[in-house]
């Protein structure tokens, strides 16, 4: 009854929310629609707001605004709960954003010191006017995230490579996310473990190609690669995998399911995080079943939203290169 009583109310408001995501059915009607078209589905969607009356809107310009709309949301979702664990949890849920945002600045400051002549936007602006790696750390204070990126200075000086940095700053992000969930209750948390635990499994699998697709002979095999805290596959198995992927992964001891997704490295990326997507969403469908008095349900639904926004982010970008950039 404690459980009910704590997420009743939340998820009848949540479930309401999952009823208006967009069905499969609008983003294959999209495939078949030119850029005006896509406008124009989107205007009849809960996205219409995103638009301003005959406004010329770029990918960045809208990729921001659909994230400002997510956050709204998330902020939202964590006022429906009076407990500060799950509050907390849930508007961690958030701070992947910042994550994504600060790495993609370091990639640009790291093009920066290399003679490009880029100012960074946003939220990390300020990273501009670094020029070496303890410039940043200095920067950083304050963030959150200063201490992750000090943590991989020895590695980014050994290595030459931003690669041991994002990885930090993704352990970090995750750490703190197991730290929220270990403060739930025992119900909660395992299947908060499932999920988040999926999601650093996907990350890893997806850090596994990008070694052999960039930094392949260039990352010493005693720099740290993976995120600790994946359900399934150990972060020794993907240090193996890392120097000898074929090999690896016939004697890597992981569900069946995973070992086809892993057969993927490294060919095709994008086919994989497919279907580790899938991997996720099944955990979620089977929480909104079983558990439908759970924090599986505001979790779920956040990550369903944030996958909905990735999916319209990379149509609109797309269509907007083919249709209104190269015509």
């Amino acid at each position: 009854m404690k459980q009910l009583s704590r997420y009743a109310y939340a998820n009848t408001r949540i479930k309401a929310r999952i009823s208006g995501l967009l069905d499969e059915g609008f983003f294959t009607r999209a495939v078949s629609v030119d850029f005006a078209g896509f406008i124009e589905m989107l205007g009849k969607t809960g996205y219409a707001e995103i638009f301003k009356p005959g406004e010329h809107i770029k990918p960045e310009d809208f990729e921001n605004r659909l994230r400002d709309k997510d956050r709204e949301i998330i902020k939202k979702i964590a006022r429906f709960y009076s407990s500060r664990n799950e509050k907390n949890l849930i508007l961690l849920l958030d701070e992947r954003y910042k994550v994504e945002e600060l790495k993609t600045a370091l990639r640009m400051w790291k093009r920066r010191i290399k003679g490009e002549d880029i100012e960074i936007p946003g939220v990390f602006s300020s990273l501009s006017s670094a020029e070496t790696i303890d410039d940043v750390v200095k920067i950083l204070e304050g963030s959150g995230y200063s201490d992750a990126v000090e943590k991989a200075r020895e590695d980014y000086l050994k290595t030459g490579s931003l690669f041991p940095v994002e990885v930090r700053i993704d352990t970090e992000y995750f750490e703190k996310l197991n730290k929220h969930i270990e403060k739930l209750s025992r119900f909660d948390r395992d299947i908060a473990k499932k999920i988040i635990g999926a999601e650093i499994d996907r990350e890893n699998l997806l850090w596994l190609g990008r070694i052999h697709l960039y930094y392949q002979g260039k990352v010493p095999s005693d720099v740290s690669g993976f995120i600790p805290g994946g359900g399934y596959i150990p972060v020794e198995e993907l240090k193996r995998a890392s120097l000898n992927v074929s090999e690896s992964i016939q004697r890597m001891k992981i569900p069946q399911v995973y070992r086809r997704v892993i057969g993927l490295v490294p060919n095709n990326l994008a086919e994989m995080d497919r279907l580790l997507e899938a991997i996720i969403l099944q955990l979620i469908k089977r929480a909104f079943i079983e558990k439908p008095f759970s924090i599986g349900i505001p979790i779920g639904y956040i990550f369903l939203k944030l996958t909905e926004t990735k999916r319209i982010t990379e149509i609109f970008t797309m269509k907007y290169f083919t249709t209104v950039v190269y015509q």
